[in-house]
């Protein structure tokens, strides 16, 4: 098995597409990400991985915060910026934030907003994981923005 084996078979599992955020003595950052999930739902507990090269990556740990906003279908564009933009300012400006309990921005308008405050780090290969006790949960409307096979898509059970 080669690394490209691995990541054209992972292109091909679909996840919903969440923007990972936080702000505080660190500053403001944020990332795309695929990988995020439920931990346990006593206590309400979530992880994301963030790669060890994100400018985000640090900024979440030195502010002990996070938030995972679930994207819906309509917002690809917050994806694509989160993904490819690098200014902090920038990237804020694709859409609307609200600031959470812990003070990480919360997407206006996404599926679902899990606010939370890092619980543990772990190192694992490329990527930190992240698992965050959510503090706050902020519900929205919609269907979710899907990725996989390297494009967008949403669930067509949806239509």
């Amino acid at each position: 098995m080669t690394r490209d084996d691995f990541l054209e078979g992972m292109s091909r599992a679909a996840q919903t597409v969440s923007v990972v955020t936080t702000d505080g003595p660190a500053g403001r950052a944020g990332v795309t990400v695929s990988a995020m999930c439920s931990v346990s739902a006593d206590p309400p507990m979530v992880l994301a991985c963030i790669h060890h090269q994100s400018r985000a990556m640090p900024a979440i740990r030195q502010n002990a915060a996070f938030c995972v906003n679930v994207l819906a279908d309509n917002m690809q564009r917050v994806s694509d910026t989160f993904a490819t933009i690098t200014s902090a300012e920038d990237m804020f400006d694709v859409a609307d934030w609200q600031a959470a309990v812990t003070g990480a921005p919360v997407l206006t308008g996404a599926l679902a907003s899990f606010d939370c405050r890092v619980e543990e780090i772990h190192r694992a290969g490329s990527h930190f994981i992240f698992l965050g006790n959510v503090e706050e949960v902020v519900l929205g409307s919609g269907v979710p923005l899907l990725y996989g096979s390297r494009s967008y898509g949403k669930p067509m059970f949806f239509e």
